[in-house]
């Protein structure tokens, strides 16, 4: 079997959605941490309350969550991304990765929701759900490797 891998553009174009999709779910998560510190007129950081002409006081509690949610998403989005691009690279066709992604990407909206509302068990559904698109997508990708036998 021939081992030369031609990259298919719509995989790329898909992949690169992806991304965008799960930066811009990022900023939105941050908007909220945001939102509520300045809504709450509150700052743990001594610089930030200072920034804001503020003394330092504990954050609100949906404040914390957010960050809880943002640091969440900094463990699974970049090793999901990072399989996709494997992905692409091994030249598994755009469906899968379109469906994997859009799944992992709902997955991940509704759990950073869920975290920052405290619902379970609806966070931990939907972390599994996450989970599980990347395991579909590893899965896939490794046998498109074992498929070019490289």
């Amino acid at each position: 079997m021939d081992s030369d891998i031609v990259i298919e553009g719509r995989a790329a174009a898909v992949f690169a959605a992806l991304a965008m999709a799960l930066w811009l779910k990022g900023l939105i998560v941050s908007g909220v941490q945001v939102r509520a510190r300045v809504r709450g007129r509150a700052f743990a950081r001594t610089e930030d309350a200072a920034m804001m002409g503020r003394d330092p006081r504990p954050e609100p509690a949906v404040a914390a969550r957010a960050g809880d949610a943002w640091r969440n998403e900094t463990e699974n989005g970049p090793i999901f991304l990072a399989i996709a691009a494997a992905a692409v690279l091994v030249g598994v066709s755009w469906g899968p990765i379109a469906w994997a992604g859009a799944a992992f990407l709902l997955a991940r909206s509704v759990q950073a929701g869920a975290q920052i509302a405290a619902l379970q068990p609806l966070r931990t559904i939907a972390w599994l759900a996450g989970l599980a698109a990347t395991a579909a997508l590893a899965g896939v990708t490794l046998g498109a490797v074992r498929v070019l036998r490289l």
